[in-house]
């Protein structure tokens, strides 16, 4: 027995050597930028929605993103739909709508354009990406695990990203014991066909049915503001909860940047704690007494990222949006695409960070989506998949949606 221990470890140690020899380079910086802090001023172009609007409906905004043609889509998690508007914000058209036939989903998480030039709309369970094409016409289906309905059945899509023919999605794949269910939560290559191919990370979990204990540290993977798929075709992570690490992966290849920064972590209010247990089982709301939740003392230290067209690396960290100055929506934490934490800048918007999210859909564009935050909660209060299931009433105010047009410097102001 102690022979084939050692060699078992014998093994494991020539296994792991290839992957010591390219162990990632680290550019650990410390609290503070290499240069001075700015603001961002931006210029309004545009905006819908809100209480004086009769024109248009919006239900919940959870995604920003334009075409070549400078066109805004603004994916409505509640409608299930994906709404288009021209350069001047005028409506245009609307993608995609609940239901089972073709072009149709039952519930949305993403949506993207594709590869092949069509708009994907993300269902989660069972896993698939939705076409149509620039007018709504159904267009097919990407399936993880192909034309295999059983495969496919067992994925679940949380969310996707392309760039050129690049397609990278944020799933799990479900396999169920008697009173158990493991989850193997992945951030990885998909091909258009629904074939698998590189995983970037991946985290498996098992949850015992029988267990009314619920560990948020454990719940934690990065699957929708916890990656992003850069203009280049890199894939950055933030692996962890509770560290303000980012791990930068080449272009269909292996990590080759980490990059950390000296973080205290935000402490948690009651009220933050009391939301955060809320938001873990929304759909539970009238059985969540019967469960034990271990939460965890701070915020995130990482809440939201994306990488400008010249590589620059922006970071909201979780005290961007707490005790900002009049005007300023968040104060978020800029890295050149070398790793060096070099700037923060400070948007100053018609907005508050605690309320009201900030997109950065391409190019010179921010959307700013006001009283995002209360939508969202009241929608997944509701529960997501079943919206007109009866719960406890959830008032959110109607959303705003601003388009702006920001200074040139975005990325080069941080050298």
């Amino acid at each position: 027995m102690q022979r084939i221990t050692s060699r078992l470890a014998f093994l494991w140690i020539l296994l792991a050597l290839p992957a010591l020899a390219l162990a990632a380079p680290e550019v650990n910086n410390g609290a503070e930028p290499s240069h001075p802090a700015q603001t961002m001023p931006m210029e309004e172009l545009w905006r819908i929605g809100g209480l004086d609007d009769d024109e248009n409906l919006l239900g919940v905004v959870n995604k920003v993103f334009t075409d070549d043609e400078g066109q805004l889509y603004l994916l409505d998690i509640q409608l299930t739909e994906v709404q288009v508007f021209d350069t001047e914000g005028m409506y245009v058209r609307s993608l995609g709508k609940r239901g089972d036939g073709p072009g149709e989903l039952r519930f949305v998480t993403d949506a993207l354009i594709l590869p092949d030039g069509n708009v994907g709309l993300v269902q989660p369970f069972p896993g698939k990406i939705v076409k149509v094409d620039r007018q709504g016409i159904p267009a097919g289906e990407v399936r993880p695990g192909g034309d295999d309905p059983t495969k496919g059945g067992f994925f679940a899509v949380r969310s996707a990203a392309a760039v050129g023919d690049e397609l990278v999605i944020s799933g799990l794949k479900i396999s169920r014991g008697e009173n158990s269910r493991t989850a193997t939560n992945f951030i990885g290559q998909l091909k258009m066909d629904g074939a698998e191919g590189q995983h970037y990370i991946e985290m498996v979990n098992t949850r015992d049915f029988g267990n009314q204990s619920i560990v948020e540290k454990d719940e934690f993977f990065p699957h929708e503001n916890g990656w992003t798929l850069a203009p280049d075709g890199r894939v950055i992570i933030a692996p962890a909860r509770n560290e303000y690490r980012l791990v930068v992966h080449a272009a269909r290849g292996a990590p080759e940047l980490v990059i950390t920064r000296q973080y205290e972590s935000l402490k948690r209010t009651s009220a933050d704690l009391e939301r955060a247990k809320a938001m873990m089982m929304p759909w539970r709301r009238r059985n969540r007494g019967n469960i034990d939740f271990v939460m965890e003392p701070t915020e995130p230290d990482i809440m939201q990222f994306h990488v400008a067209d010249d590589g620059h690396i922006w970071v909201l960290p979780s005290r961007g949006v707490r005790d900002q100055a009049d005007g300023v929506h968040s104060t978020w934490d800029v890295f050149t695409p070398e790793g060096e934490f070099a700037r923060q800048v400070a948007f100053v918007c018609d907005a508050d960070g605690q309320k009201d999210a900030l997109f950065f859909p391409g190019g010179d564009l921010v959307v700013v989506v006001k009283e995002h935050k209360e939508a969202l909660w009241a929608f997944q209060a509701r529960g997501a998949e079943n919206p007109d299931e009866e719960t406890e009433d959830v008032e959110a105010s109607p959303l705003e949606v601003i388009c702006y047009r920001i200074s040139p410097t975005l990325g080069r102001a941080a050298e």
